[in-house]
């Protein structure tokens, strides 16, 4: 039997994030050993999941993608990472537990991209690279693995190629914060398809792309299966529908110190659908 649905970003996100909470590695690590979720808007969804509670999922966030631009919250307005250790949620910062992580503890990383040939692509704007520069050489030295979660909307051609451009002292202007990427080749890569396989054993295939009037971003999936397990994913996709978007946190431009040639978002007069 085959199904089709499209899912909105917020609802691939929430997909993403009922899938990841769900996988036995997650739980284990959360259980028995440290598991460390970056910031992203996609890890928020894990988040809530792993916690069973709500959160202010729109701080979560360093880089974002919002009102039309690469952007940075500011420090003030972000929310501290999770760090668990068996069960319980630690007050440090993620980069003071990496000495401690082994083989078992697992590190969640949102992405920017991701391509057809399994390459993850992830923007660095700070000058060390941030949590990629914190979290990436070390882990791979440790044997400790890294899920990356990312929603097929962020589908490229070539993150290989992608990765061979950008950077914050190379690029000369920019309409947002200025950024370069790191290509991940090797990484443990969830999106709708991994996380439908995950939940439901079901193929899915990425149908189309795309939408307005509140669909931008969203991506469009066929399963196939057996008609119980198509039936189970429907009701629970059907269950997920009407997800909302997150609300739109952004500090000013003007001194806001990332590293961006556009400072003119106060005195610009938006379209409303950038308000």
């Amino acid at each position: 039997m085959q199904a089709l649905f499209t899912l909105t970003s917020s609802e691939s996100k929430r997909l993403l994030g009922k899938a990841v909470a769900a996988l036995p590695e997650v739980q284990h690590a959360k259980d028995n050993g440290y598991l460390v979720v970056g910031r992203g808007s996609t890890n928020a969804f894990i988040l809530e999941e792993v916690l069973r509670g709500g959160m202010e999922k729109e701080r979560y966030v360093a880089g974002q993608v919002i009102k039309g631009v690469l952007c940075v919250l500011p420090p003030g307005l972000r929310g501290q990472p999770v760090t668990l250790h068996k069960g319980e949620v630690l007050d440090v910062e993620p980069g003071s537990v990496i000495d401690k992580l082994t083989p078992g503890d697992l590190l969640i990383k949102g992405a920017n991209a991701v391509d057809p040939f399994g390459n993850v692509g992830v923007l660095m704007a700070g000058p060390t690279g941030g949590t990629m520069g914190q979290f990436y050489m070390a882990l791979k030295a440790r044997g400790v693995a890294t899920i990356y979660t990312v929603g097929l909307e962020k589908l490229i051609p070539s993150v290989e190629e992608a990765a061979r451009y950008g950077g914050t002292m190379l690029l000369g202007r920019s309409i947002g914060c200025r950024a370069g990427m790191a290509l991940v080749a090797d990484g443990r890569i969830v999106t709708e398809i991994e996380a439908i396989d995950s939940l439901f054993g079901l193929k899915a295939v990425h149908f189309t792309s795309g939408g307005w009037g509140g669909a931008e971003g969203s991506v469009t999936l066929i399963v196939e299966g057996e008609e119980e397990d198509v039936t189970r994913c429907l009701d629970f996709v059907e269950g997920i529908k009407g997800e909302p978007p997150l609300p739109a946190v952004k500090g000013p431009c003007k001194g806001c110190g990332a590293p961006c040639s556009f400072d003119g978002m106060e005195e610009v007069e938006l379209p409303a659908y950038l308000r």
